[in-house]
């Protein structure tokens, strides 16, 4: 635990986030296989494109798409995974411990899968040919990267699920070319309260309640619109998106 909150200039100077003081042991990771991401893949395959070579950067113990798709490369740099591809291979998939940067394939992919990478987009996608397709998710940014890229990707379209509570085992999804209010960031408070009500108001809360507890320097008598900023400013958030996917669909150009 450091001591420096530089990065965190919003937080009063004796701010200390929780440390992590479990000992209890862990069981070895072994490989799993995501019911959401097989609905995911299967749509993809039978609704937008059967892909001959599929490349899975930053996969984890995630084998999930060997279970729609026939011929899978699993890369990953083991940071944070560690043992992951060992485990992969054990399972017969084709899986290298590599930098996806030196990766070199004998043929481009034609597909390629980006979910939490925590790496650029380029660093994966020039290992794949043009018209090739991206399936993406934006928790690390990469959708938003592609998308400000135009000359390089084309937005395509989106996978979400119908349901969304997913508790309650229900895994269908539809696939959308509407591209309306994708990447188009709000603009203000009260268009947020409009379009996700819900949502707002977990932010509203969370906003509010770091306010009064002296967490977040703000003026209690500012408007909402002026502690949001704040918060934004300090969590280093741009503005919410009008509308947002489960996953983003690009073609490489």
């Amino acid at each position: 635990m450091t001591d420096n909150n530089d990065d965190f200039e919003g937080f009063p100077d004796d701010f200390e986030f929780p440390a992590d003081n479990d000992d209890t042991p862990r069981e070895e990771p072994q490989i799993y296989f995501s019911d959401d991401l097989i609905t995911i893949y299967t749509a993809f395959c039978n609704q937008v494109f059967n892909p001959q070579s599929v490349l899975y950067p930053s996969c984890g113990f995630d084998a999930s798409p060997v279970k729609v798709f026939d011929d899978v490369t699993f890369v990953d740099i083991e940071k944070g995974s560690e043992g992951c591809v060992k485990k992969l291979q054990e399972a017969g998939f084709q899986a290298l411990k590599q930098d996806i940067k030196t990766y070199s394939p004998q043929d481009l992919h034609d597909l390629l899968i980006l979910l939490n990478p925590a790496i650029p987009t380029e660093w994966a996608s020039r290992h794949l040919k043009p018209g090739g397709y991206i399936l993406a998710n934006d928790y690390h940014g990469n959708a938003s990267e592609m998308y400000e890229q135009p000359n390089q990707f084309t937005l395509w379209g989106s996978i979400d699920f119908v349901e969304k509570d997913r508790r309650k085992n229900d895994n269908r999804v539809v696939v959308s070319r509407n591209l309306e209010d994708l990447f188009q960031p709000m603009k203000d408070a009260a268009e947020f309260e409009r379009l996700k009500p819900t949502e707002f108001k977990f932010t509203r809360d969370l906003v509010l309640s770091y306010v009064d507890q002296g967490v977040l320097r703000a003026d209690p008598n500012d408007s909402f619109e002026k502690k949001w900023a704040a918060y934004r400013e300090v969590m280093r958030e741009g503005m919410p998106d009008r509308r947002v996917a489960d996953r983003y669909i690009f073609v490489k150009n």
